[in-house]
């Protein structure tokens, strides 16, 4: 869009036109001693957000792709749910799929489903109906009054920004929040916090979890274009917990939040993308992006503080179940890889060491979930035009 931070953003999505079909073309094979990549699903448009519910069930956030003109809409973006083991979905739920030429010589860029979060059959009591997981939660990017803003009145989308509830067992989507609006308007009244980009909102990553004191289901956002983390509230409104830090580095100010996990201590642990920063300020080597910590029961104007850093390009993160950090890393080795894309597991008592599984063979990797099995999913090929994108497995032995 025409902002400094969603053109960032976008610019990601365009350098990946180049990467069309090495989704496809990548093989089967070990990314080391310890670990082993292996495809589960291909043929996917621009696949990010990645989530599994307690029966073992995985969905997949498809942001879909573009249409003809410089600007619009299709309806090609789509949640996936696929039951354990199986290649074809269970269910398929459409949404909007915005796409804009930032550059005229490269394909559009599209934005949709982002982040996807779920929780299993443990809150099964609070729901209302039968559903294989009652929590299933996705939100989409950017917002509607960003994007009228941004095309001169000439594309409205209605979806742009909300989070929406799906139904496990039948798809059905209900919005909860119009997210992207409300932080777009908060953006507008702290405009001093970034003059030259505010008002902005693209909301991305989405966690929903358990309070360990109450027991309650709690909502929180991470907005890549307002830099906030949001806890959304029973009635919708959104509450801000946290702005994460937009560092001034050379000519630009990309810090770009992308995704929450919640660590074993109860914070949260929010990636950020510094896609400028990282990959063309010189040296352009990458390695600025960082794990933000922040206490979920904070209010803004309440400074996260940095937990791991030296990480580049975030796009996604989460805990496994044995308390490490996994995030997955869109362009590690730089825009001249073939293909750029990682991901690093950090133990949470040593924030400082850094173990890398899959250079080489997770082109443009998007999203990330711990399976059934213990092994790491991972969405590829997550700003590929064309339906270039899958779902990769990720062993690591002991």
């Amino acid at each position: 869009m025409n902002t400094h931070r969603n053109r960032a953003v976008a610019s990601a999505l365009s350098i990946t036109a180049l990467l069309a079909g090495l989704v496809a073309a990548t093989p089967a094979a070990a990314a080391g001693s310890s670990a082993s990549i292996t495809p589960v699903l291909g043929g996917l448009a621009a696949p990010r957000g990645i989530a599994f519910d307690g029966k073992g069930s995985m969905y997949v956030a498809e942001s879909g792709v573009a249409g003809a003109g410089p600007a619009g809409l299709t309806h090609t973006g789509k949640v996936d749910k696929f039951a354990w083991g199986r290649t074809t979905p269970t269910w398929s739920t459409g949404f909007n799929s915005l796409y804009v030429s930032e550059d005229p010589t490269a394909p559009p860029d599209v934005l949709g489903p982002a982040g996807l979060s779920a929780i299993g059959n443990g809150c099964m009591k609070n729901s209302h109906g039968v559903r294989n997981g009652c929590q299933v939660l996705m939100i989409t990017g950017e917002s509607t009054p960003g994007v009228l803003a941004a095309t001169g009145n000439a594309v409205n989308d209605p979806q742009a920004g909300h989070l929406y509830r799906l139904d496990g067992a039948t798809g059905a989507a209900m919005s909860k929040s119009d997210v992207g609006s409300q932080m777009y308007q908060w953006t507008g009244e702290h405009q001093s916090l970034f003059p030259d980009d505010f008002p902005d909102s693209n909301p991305y990553g989405v966690l929903v979890t358990k309070d360990a004191r109450t027991e309650g289901i709690r909502t929180f956002v991470a907005d890549a274009g307002a830099n906030t983390i949001s806890e959304i509230m029973p009635d919708g409104t959104a509450r801000v917990v946290s702005y994460i830090p937009n560092e001034d580095f050379g000519a630009f100010r990309d810090s770009t939040p992308t995704c929450i996990a919640q660590g074993p201590d109860g914070y949260l642990y929010v990636g950020a993308l510094d896609f400028v920063s990282n990959l063309f300020v010189p040296p352009g080597t990458g390695g600025l992006s960082n794990v933000w910590r922040v206490d979920p029961n904070a209010d803004y104007p309440t400074a996260p503080t940095v937990w791991a850093s030296g990480l580049t390009t975030i796009t996604a993160c989460t805990f496994d179940r044995q308390g490490n950090f996994w995030a997955t890393e869109m362009f590690a080795g730089g825009v001249d890889a073939t293909p750029p894309g990682d991901v690093v597991r950090i133990p949470f008592a040593h924030p400082g060491t850094q173990d890398h599984f899959g250079f080489g063979q997770l082109p443009v990797p998007g999203g990330i979930a711990q399976g059934p099995d213990g092994a790491m999913y991972v969405t590829v090929g997550s700003a590929a035009p064309g339906v270039n994108g899958g779902v990769m497995r990720v062993h690591v032995g002991p």
